[in-house]
């Protein structure tokens, strides 16, 4: 090998370069996006986290009264890492007489109409 054909091997082209640097650039994109993403998801699942603390402390005050609730829909509004929820229960007939399902639904919006962040159901006996 001469000297002069030594150093023409060495390096890489320019289609090699501007190639590896389009598959970095698709790469760095990719990872963008999903970064993007995280930061979106990680708004929403806040929400609904604190919308299942509401639901988990409505079902706890309803069993600390010892009494079921009515078969149509009773709202509570709650305050919670200072937003206002608005809660909603029922009892829902199973089965056996005395033994009650217990549903409680948990929105961000007063508006029936605004979606369900958090359910729950349990089940209580009648006191009686």
């Amino acid at each position: 090998m001469t000297p002069s054909r030594v150093s023409a091997e060495q390096g890489f082209t320019l289609l090699e370069v501007l190639l590896a640097l389009a598959l970095l650039a698709i790469a760095g994109m990719s990872v963008l996006s999903m970064s993007g993403e995280s930061v979106r998801n990680t708004t929403v699942l806040e929400q609904r986290t604190l919308a299942r603390l509401v639901a988990d402390n409505q079902m706890t005050e309803i069993h600390l009264q010892k009494q079921l609730p009515t078969l149509s829909w009773q709202r509570a509004e709650h305050e919670l890492a200072g937003q206002q929820w608005f809660a909603r229960f029922r009892s829902v007939k199973t089965a056996d007489n005395d033994f009650r399902a217990i549903d409680v639904e948990v929105r961000s919006e007063q508006d029936e109409k605004s979606p369900i962040l958090a359910t729950l159901r349990s089940y209580m006996v009648k006191q009686g």
